[in-house]
């Protein structure tokens, strides 16, 4: 099975991370996010990938290279102007035309941003064994109302954890108070090639919004396959966080040494060439890329810094996020912070939750610190 990965996005709701860094590129547990779903595919035997991007996303390719390290052959299919979900799926299957080799299997589309152990394989299966024409992978979630939301027919609509049913109506983005149920889009879809002739690759559309509705209201054979393993959304600064702190806490290998909290606490994952000073403290789950400082009597708890952060003498950092050398000076303390590349935190100054940091900045000192 091929596979498309829809890696278009600007990355607004990660900002100001993704101001310098593109959102498949932001580190998760010391790899680029990219690299982590590209490698879970390639386990379920999925080796021809389609990166549909935008010209932005050339540093994306860059990193990338042909795949081969990670085990995929990749190629790039650009836009020229934003087409959306729908117009950048049907962009790729006319390439395939253009170049003489057409779908004839279905294929499998992913958005970008997500972790995820779902099976491909057995969503495969479950496809092909229920003839449908397309399926989406679905999760639990309490709040809806930041996906599409499917109603699956028959005992399927309750709450069991596994499981396929075919979906009778697809709303994207209900009111929390009136989304007609909590299984929401995964980001994860297996298309019958046919349906590329039903979408237009020209204009700006999106399969949430126009291509899963009108198939479900159609009575069309439209599959929902309901995962109840590990699956996150990594599109904001708070489950961007979460996801890191997830990995580590489960052991997930990523790039560094994996390290148990001298005090009896959660993993600490410490890259290359980081250093932690003389009663330094840093308490897991936690993530420091290569190249990091954290000195004498500072603590660093439930945070994740990528590359050359430097935590001076007793500092603090708790459940922040610090973007490529940032530094903290001796005394600050961040709690509950967004720190983007390069800025720097004065010493004694405090930074309160919620704050964020642009690349290059200089947070208040402490006589004015707060929340921006």
């Amino acid at each position: 099975m091929r596979a498309i990965v829809l890696v278009g996005g600007e990355g607004t709701r990660l900002r100001p991370l993704t101001w310098r860094t593109p959102k498949q590129l932001v580190p998760v547990v010391n790899r680029p996010l990219i690299e982590h779903l590209l490698s879970h595919l390639c386990r379920h035997g999925v080796r021809h990938v389609t990166l549909a991007m935008t010209q932005r996303g050339e540093s994306i390719r860059t990193a990338l290279g042909d795949g081969a390290a990670l085990g995929v052959e990749l190629d790039y299919a650009y836009e020229e102007t934003p087409l959306g979900s729908g117009g950048a799926i049907a962009r790729v299957g006319r390439g395939w035309r253009h170049r003489g080799t057409p779908a004839s299997e279905p294929f499998l589309v992913l958005n970008g941003d997500i972790l995820t152990d779902l099976d491909v394989g057995a969503m495969a299966a479950a496809h092909r064994a229920r003839g449908a024409e397309l399926s989406i992978g679905l999760v639990r979630v309490d709040d809806p109302s930041s996906f599409g939301v499917a109603v699956l027919q028959g005992a399927a609509a309750g709450g069991r954890p596994e499981g396929a049913a075919f979906i009778e109506r697809f709303v994207e983005k209900p009111p929390a108070a009136s989304a007609p149920s909590h299984w929401a889009n995964a980001g994860i879809w297996i298309f019958e090639p046919a349906l590329l002739d039903e979408m237009d690759a020209d204009r700006f559309h999106r399969v949430e919004e126009e291509l899963f509705p009108s198939l479900a209201d159609a009575g069309r054979s439209l599959l929902g396959v309901v995962h109840g393993g590990y699956w996150r959304d990594v599109g904001t600064p708070s489950s961007y966080l979460g996801a890191n702190l997830d990995l580590v806490s489960a052991g997930a290998s990523g790039s560094g040494e994996l390290r148990t909290d001298p005090g009896g606490g959660d993993r600490v994952l410490v890259g290359s060439g980081s250093q932690l000073g003389e009663g330094a403290l840093v308490r897991g789950p936690a993530v420091l890329g290569p190249d990091c400082s954290v000195a004498s009597g500072a603590v660093v708890t439930r945070s994740v810094l990528w590359e050359g952060v430097h935590v001076a003498e007793g500092a603090r950092v708790a459940g922040s996020i610090l973007a490529s050398r940032v530094v903290v000076e001796p005394g600050a303390s961040i709690d509950g912070a967004v720190i983007a590349h390069g800025a720097r935190v004065p010493a004694g100054a405090t930074v309160s939750p919620g704050t964020t940091i642009e690349p290059g900045a200089t947070a208040p000192g402490p006589e004015r610190s707060g929340g921006g």
